[in-house]
C-alpha cells in the first residue's frame, strides 16, 4: 500500500437517474433516507446522518454510475492525497468553490483513475447538519459501500492497493471478485470490484450499514407494499459475516441494507482469505441472486 494518506470512510455516490421523482419516492420512502437539499441541473441531496449528503442522484437520459466521493480523515491528509496523485501522473483536478459549495464540501479534488477510468473525489470535510432526520423508517449506522462490474478484477484490485490505499480484505478464487477496505477504515469493504464478462465497467450495488436486524425485517415486509422486486436475500454473507437484503430500484440499479459486518484492527489485520466459488459457498443462509435485470447490467459508468 504505497500512499501516505488515511481515509475517514465512502463519503457518497453520485448516480444519473432517469425519472427523479420515482427515484426520489423510491430512496425516501422505501429505502428510508431524508431529501436534503437539491444541486445543479435538477440533482437532489438525500442523507441518512448528520452529513450533507450520502447520496446524489442527477437527472439523465440514461442511467448510470458518475463517481464516488471519499472523505479522508484530515485537510492534512487531503493535501498529502493530492501531492500523491500528481507523482503518479493522475492529474488531479481541483472543484472549482461554487460547486464545492454546491456540494457541502470545503475543497476537494477529482481523478480519474486509469484501470476502469472512473471518476473518484476527495474531500476532509462535508457540511454537518444538526438537524435531526425526519424519517424514521429505517436506524442507519452509517457505514456504505459499493460495487461495480468490471472485465479483470485482479488488475483493478491491485492497482487499488498498489496506488489508491486499500487492502484485500478477501477475494473469490481466480480473483472473481475481491472486497477492498479503505485504510484505516474498519469496515470489511467499501469497495467490491466483481467479474463478470461484461463489455465495460457498470454498475452493481450501493449498501448502507443499519444499526438492528429490525431494519432489516421492515423493509423485507415494506417492499411487498411499493412492489419492488428483490435481488439477493436476505441472507449472511461468508466474507463479512453480514445479513443482507438487495433490493432494484427503478432504474434496475440495486440497493443493499447490510447489517454486522466484519470490523478490522488498523494494525495486526488478519491475512485475506481466497474464498471458493462453489455457488453453494455463496451464501451461509442458502440465498441465491437474481439474474440481475434479465442479465443486463443498467447503469453504464459515465466518468
Amino acid at each position: 500500500m504505497g500512499v501516505d494518506f488515511r481515509y475517514r470512510r465512502l463519503g457518497y455516490l453520485a448516480l444519473n437517474v432517469t425519472d427523479i421523482e420515482r427515484s426520489t419516492a423510491f430512496a425516501t420512502d422505501v429505502f428510508g433516507m431524508d431529501q436534503s437539499g437539491e444541486g445543479d441541473n435538477g440533482a437532489r441531496f438525500f442523507r441518512i446522518g448528520p452529513s450533507h449528503h450520502d447520496i446524489m442522484l442527477i437527472p439523465a437520459e440514461e442511467p448510470g454510475f458518475v463517481r464516488s466521493g471519499w472523505e479522508l480523515e484530515s485537510e492534512e491528509d487531503l493535501d498529502k492525497a493530492l501531492a500523491h496523485y500528481q507523482r503518479i501522473g493522475l492529474s488531479p483536478q481541483r472543484i472549482p468553490q461554487e460547486e464545492a459549495h454546491m456540494l457541502g464540501l470545503e475543497r476537494a479534488f477529482r481523478i480519474v483513475e486509469p484501470k476502469l477510468n472512473t471518476v473518484w473525489e476527495y474531500y476532509a470535510r462535508m457540511n454537518y447538519t444538526t438537524v435531526p432526520r425526519t424519517n424514521t423508517l429505517t436506524n442507519f449506522q452509517g457505514g456504505k459501500h459499493y460495487g461495480l462490474v468490471i472485465p479483470d478484477c485482479k488488475a483493478v484490485t491491485d492497482y487499488m492497493v498498489e496506488n489508491m490505499g486499500f487492502l484485500v480484505s478477501d477475494y473469490l478464487e481466480g480473483w472473481k471478485a475481491s472486497l477492498l477496505r479503505a485504510w484505516p477504515n474498519p469496515n470489511h469493504h467499501s469497495f467490491a470490484p466483481l467479474q463478470f464478462p461484461a463489455p465495460r465497467p457498470t454498475f452493481h450495488h450501493l449498501a448502507f450499514m443499519v444499526n438492528e436486524i429490525d431494519d432489516i425485517g421492515k423493509l423485507f415486509n415494506r417492499i411487498k407494499r411499493f412492489d419492488v422486486q428483490i435481488q439477493f436475500g436476505i441472507g449472511r454473507h461468508p466474507t463479512s459475516g453480514s445479513i443482507h437484503l438487495y433490493i432494484y430500484d427503478p432504474d434496475y440499479f440495486v440497493w443493499e441494507y447490510t447489517l454486522g459486518m466484519e470490523q478490522f484492527p488498523e494494525d495486526g489485520a488478519r491475512e485475506p482469505r481466497r474464498m471458493s466459488a462453489d455457488p453453494a459457498n455463496l451464501d451461509l443462509w442458502d440465498a441465491v441472486p437474481e439474474t440481475i435485470h434479465a442479465g443486463k447490467f443498467p447503469g453504464l459508468v459515465t466518468g
